[in-house]
């Protein structure tokens, strides 16, 4: 037997009928809200006292407030109703939004405009707590690494002292004020400044689509790694110049010296440390601007916030790049308000 795929015209007109019945009511609660709004009733505290009058008008205010603020959820729930009474003369009606399949009855005649049923609104809201966490456990993580060990390096190394691990992985103390991988663009307050705009967009963007299922548990933690990389790094731009001294190849900094950081708000260097000469060759002198010279592969200096940001990066553009190449902006974000 074949799946049923929607509701008879029997169903669809016993369905209405419920909606019609409680879209009536609505509209009579409505209108009763808006009268206490309004105070159409002429009830009001010009006949009041005036040793009562002050406190009357402030409660009088607080009820118009409260009424007001329940209008506008009837109104809303008003026009939920309304559009499910479109939903019935298309005959789509009953539908899930998400599984396609059909909301039971006993739901519907509970909660006549819903659009999900039970199973696709607790997976929603599971998706979009576990993507929520995931983001939020992936970035601070990131964040506490990266410091720990900035802070680390930063107290115990002279700078440029290198320290090998491997004859391919070394631990090279260098500072950049610039973006990651040394890399410097612009002054460093618009750097600064720069990080923290993406870092606030990255957060956005993620709170945004965090209970969207178009996208992956893949996407959502390399945007986590992104979002933690650049807040890594821009916490050493705005905090390390006020609580470190200056690092030299000759004296070890100190964090919350005495005398005061070697810089101000938003004009910290970044720490990096990661140093992998994984080869190295001379290039033939026949060659033109780059004819005899040394060449070290790879031989940027790095921390754990460019690695995330990197890494991040790399699987957007390589596993998830159909993500950016959609022209529909209309992104299907499912704000909580309008599950049903």
């Amino acid at each position: 037997m074949a799946e049923k795929t929607r509701y008879s015209d029997s169903e669809l007109q016993e369905f209405k009928e419920i909606i019609l019945a409680k879209l009536e009511k609505a509209y009579k609660d409505y209108e009763l809200l808006k009268s206490e709004v309004t105070n159409a009733d002429g009830n009001d505290t010009a006949d009041t006292s005036p040793t009562f009058k002050v406190l009357e008008e402030g409660a009088t205010t607080l009820n118009k407030e409260e009424s007001g603020r329940l209008a506008q959820r009837q109104m809303k729930f008003i026009q939920h109703l309304k559009a499910a009474l479109v939903r019935i003369e298309n005959k789509t009606y009953g539908i899930c939004r998400e599984t396609g399949q059909l909301i039971p009855k006993e739901r519907l005649r509970a909660v006549p405009h819903a659009t999900l049923s039970i199973e696709a609104k607790q997976e929603i809201m599971r998706n979009k707590i576990s993507n929520g966490y995931l983001a939020a456990i992936i970035i601070i993580l990131v964040i506490i690494a990266d410091q720990l060990l900035k802070i680390w390096v930063k107290t115990n190394f002279y700078l440029y002292e290198s320290f090998e691990i491997t004859s391919w992985f070394k631990l090279n103390f260098v500072e950049n004020p610039g973006m990651a991988f040394g890399i410097e663009l612009g002054s460093k307050l618009f750097l600064t400044i720069f990080r923290i705009v993406a870092s606030i967009a990255l957060i956005y963007v993620i709170m945004n689509i965090r209970n969207n299922p178009k996208y992956t548990r893949g996407f959502f933690v390399c945007l986590s790694l992104v979002t933690a990389g650049a807040i890594g790094n821009l916490i050493d731009c705005m905090f390390y110049g006020l609580i470190f001294d200056e690092s030299t190849p000759y004296t070890i900094s100190t964090i919350f010296p005495e005398a005061g950081g070697y810089g101000t708000f938003l004009h910290g260097k970044v720490v990096d440390m990661f140093y992998f000469p994984l080869c190295s060759w001379d290039w033939p002198s026949w060659l033109p601007f780059i004819g005899g010279e040394h060449f070290i592969f790879f031989q940027p200096v790095f921390n754990i916030a460019d690695a995330a940001i990197s890494v991040g990066m790399i699987a957007l553009i390589l596993f998830y790049h159909r993500y950016w190449a959609q022209s529909d902006n209309k992104v299907d974000i499912k704000n909580t308000s309008e599950i049903k």
